[in-house]
């Protein structure tokens, strides 16, 4: 019988802080029932198993970062909206790195359908729409804005850039305008 103090928001949020403490790597359901003063036996009355408080843990990061992306974009359009999206995204990852780095690890396919996995994916999609982007070409430009992002985050992250005096926020900029431009001169269709 699970604990009186446990509930599924308690160990989600525990499985959030010890992803913070250490790592991405570090959720396991024995570390976090260390980390609650529980048996791990005791979790599996709030969560189904691992993939499932990943996918739950995942959720909430996700919402807190649309939650983000929601207060930049505000009424912003086009290049204006690229650029809060791309900003939120930054500082976000910045901010709470190993957050970040959970959700560009792989989910299960019934987690890909959450709520807050769509309303990220609506925020691409909106930002993509203001440039007019044809309706078969939408899911390559959010693909490419997403994975030019996400790379760029990953490099920086990593400190790949460091060899360079070159500011890395300019690069950013330069990221966000060669993103603008690509969307803006966007084929309507793609050669086979």
């Amino acid at each position: 019988m699970p604990r009186a103090n446990l509930s599924p928001d308690t160990v989600i949020h525990a499985a959030r802080d010890l992803v913070d403490a250490g790592g991405a790597d570090a959720l396991s359901m024995s570390a976090l029932a260390r980390r609650l003063g529980v048996r791990t036996a005791s979790l599996y009355g709030h969560v189904r198993d691992l993939g499932a408080l990943r996918g739950a843990v995942q959720a909430l990061i996700l919402d807190e970062l649309a939650d983000a992306v929601d207060t930049a974009i505000d009424a912003r359009t086009g290049p204006a909206a690229l650029e809060a999206l791309a900003d939120a995204q930054r500082e976000y990852a910045f901010a709470r790195p190993a957050r970040w780095s959970l959700i560009q690890q792989p989910v299960s396919p019934d987690e890909r359908t959450t709520a807050a996995a769509s309303r990220m994916a609506s925020h691409l999609l909106d930002v993509v729409d203001a440039y007019g982007i044809s309706a078969g070409q939408r899911v390559h430009a959010v693909r490419f804005v997403s994975g030019a992002l996400a790379g760029s985050l990953a490099l920086e992250a990593a400190d790949a850039f460091a060899h360079r005096n070159e500011s890395t926020d300019a690069s950013w900029r330069h990221t966000i305008a060669a993103l603008d431009r690509a969307l803006d001169t966007w084929p309507s269709e793609l050669p086979a």
